[in-house]
């Protein structure tokens, strides 16, 4: 039977409920992960009954050198900067719906996780005053990458914690009434060297070839989690004010980052993070293999689940930090579901 008691419950149910678009900026960005990283953690989040009030309404990958037309999408939705998904090899927009439903998916199957580690002891920051405790009807979440993270350079945006200084935002929340604003790639990265076996905590040393703003956040959150950074050099060095030991005192580094891919190989490290990523190739033994934590090379995915997960964690859900899933768990997911794209890809070719 009809009852207007009913309409007006959806009513009320819709108007509490906010819309979310979400984007990453940068160039290139064609190849990024990070729309499949939002959605894995996105709908885990939502099935465990977390983020009720918030509605995804757009994916989005922007292309662009420019911080202002990243902000501009972010005040106005259209349909500039829209590069074709490497993944899909097509725009990601008109293939939000197809992606929903392999994530969806992938989260419901009794999958192993095959990339166990040390679990992280890092501390993880308070929750910072400035964020807003409530989700506002048209939030706007965004992830920036190479060369946008030193751009942002305003006061009209509210830090929560020190990656204006450090010329290094990566993560930002627009909530229609102020911009929030946060770095996330040196937590990220301290959180895998520690799953990786790296004792940071005891001064294990980390050795950084570049100085961008990737370089300066990981600097900061190496030296604050009780490690040691030396500068091997690049294109731009580190800024002395990161740096902890010098290149002539050091006999082997713990974690290599050659940020600029320039670095020689003259001093031996333990385990060396490659800052990039490519496609994986082969069996699934092997796409495994590349992945594993007992590789001395740490494939570049790791440095953006660990990122991303920090990104959730420090300023678009800190009241769901307990609920977010490990960082394997999400590599296992990526995992999943990139295996499932690619494959599918490969068959509908040869067919």
């Amino acid at each position: 039977m009809f009852l207007w008691t009913d309409v007006l419950q959806q009513r009320v149910l819709w108007r509490d409920m906010g819309e979310l678009r979400y984007a990453v900026g940068g160039s290139p960005i064609s190849h990024s992960l990070s729309p499949l990283l939002f959605s894995l953690v996105f709908h885990d989040l939502k099935k465990k009954g977390q983020i009720s009030t918030l509605i995804p309404r757009t994916l989005r990958l922007l292309e662009s050198v420019h911080i202002d037309e990243v902000l501009g999408w972010g005040y106005i939705e259209h349909g500039e900067h829209n590069p074709d998904w490497t993944l899909l090899n097509s725009p990601l927009d008109t293939n939000v719906a197809l992606l929903t439903r392999l994530v969806e998916d992938v989260l419901t199957r009794d999958s192993r996780i095959a990339f166990s580690g040390q679990k992280s002891t890092r501390t993880h920051p308070t929750v910072s005053p400035h964020i807003p405790t409530q989700y506002y009807p048209k939030e706007v979440w965004l992830n920036l990458t190479s060369p946008l993270k030193h751009q942002l350079q305003s006061m009209a945006f509210t830090p929560i914690d020190n990656g204006m200084d450090l010329l290094s935002v990566n993560t930002l929340r627009w909530t229609g009434h102020g911009w929030y604003c946060a770095t996330t790639d040196g937590a990220g990265v301290v959180d895998v060297a520690i799953h990786h076996g790296i004792k940071v905590g005891s001064g294990a040393l980390l050795g950084l070839n570049g100085g961008g703003g990737s370089a300066r956040s990981i600097a900061d959150a190496w030296l604050e989690s009780g490690g040691h950074v030396v500068s091997l050099g690049g294109r731009r060095k580190i800024d002395a004010s990161l740096v902890s030991k010098q290149l002539a005192d050091v006999e082997q580094l713990d974690l290599l980052i050659d940020f600029d891919g320039t670095y020689d190989g003259t001093l031996s490290a333990k385990r060396t993070l490659k800052p990039d990523y490519l496609p994986l190739d082969g069996s699934r033994e092997e796409r495994e293999l590349t992945l594993s934590v007992e590789n001395a090379t740490i494939d570049g995915r790791w440095m953006l689940v660990g990122q991303h997960l920090e990104s959730w964690r420090r300023l678009w859900a800190p009241q769901c930090a307990e609920y977010l899933p490990s960082l394997e768990q999400l590599m296992s997911w990526l995992f999943e579901c990139e295996f499932e794209i690619t494959n599918s890809r490969r068959k509908s070719m040869e067919e």
